[in-house]
């Protein structure tokens, strides 16, 4: 399925859940808790043109990758256009994650949207995807089913966590995690 021109944004006070109406009927449902997202009054209206733009960037660089499934790019694109257009700025949680072992991040350059990476938590790792960065932080996307990053807190898959640049590790052969739930999801 690929982004058509009747995608719209649903918001109804009565059950506090946004929704994009897809094609047919289809509808998904935002997977970020309120508290995530800006305050939203009740709407229904197309997608922009910047909406449009944030889901396919995402999508393509995903795609594109042999690591991820067309399933989780297309859900990932979705929560990624929720996520820049309705997501609350947030502060650094870089204390989850360990120290990369090579400096692997430079500057924001090297990290594009749809950049995939690794998180380390001590508990597991992940692969997630950037969804944004700047200076000094970059924003990620869990991939994974979940990602435990302590004992009594763990991300759901697609939600986002910012980061120091020195937390992000590369994904490359020798040091590639587990990724099968990532194409056979």
């Amino acid at each position: 399925m690929h982004m058509t021109s009747q995608w719209r944004w649903l918001y109804h006070a009565d059950d506090e859940q946004l929704l994009i109406k897809l094609a047919e009927g289809l509808v998904h449902p935002a997977p970020f808790k309120a508290s995530r997202l800006v305050p939203l009054k009740p709407m229904d209206e197309p997608f922009s043109l910047e909406d449009a733009t944030n889901f396919q960037t995402l999508f393509d660089q995903l795609e594109a990758s042999d690591l991820v499934n067309p399933q989780i790019a297309f859900t990932a694109a979705l929560n990624h256009t929720i996520y820049q257009r309705f997501g609350r700025p947030q502060m650094p949680q870089s204390w989850y994650f360990q120290t990369a072992e090579e400096h692997y991040v430079s500057d924001a350059t090297t990290l594009t949207v749809g950049t995939l990476v690794r998180l380390n938590s001590g508990l597991a790792e992940s692969v997630c995807a950037v969804v944004s960065s700047d200076g000094e932080f970059a924003e990620c996307m869990v991939l994974a089913e979940s990602f435990p990053l302590s004992d009594i807190k763990t991300l759901p898959q697609y939600d986002v966590i910012k980061v120091m640049f020195n937390r992000i590790q590369p994904l490359n052969a020798q040091q590639k995690p587990s990724t099968s739930y990532l194409r056979h999801a």
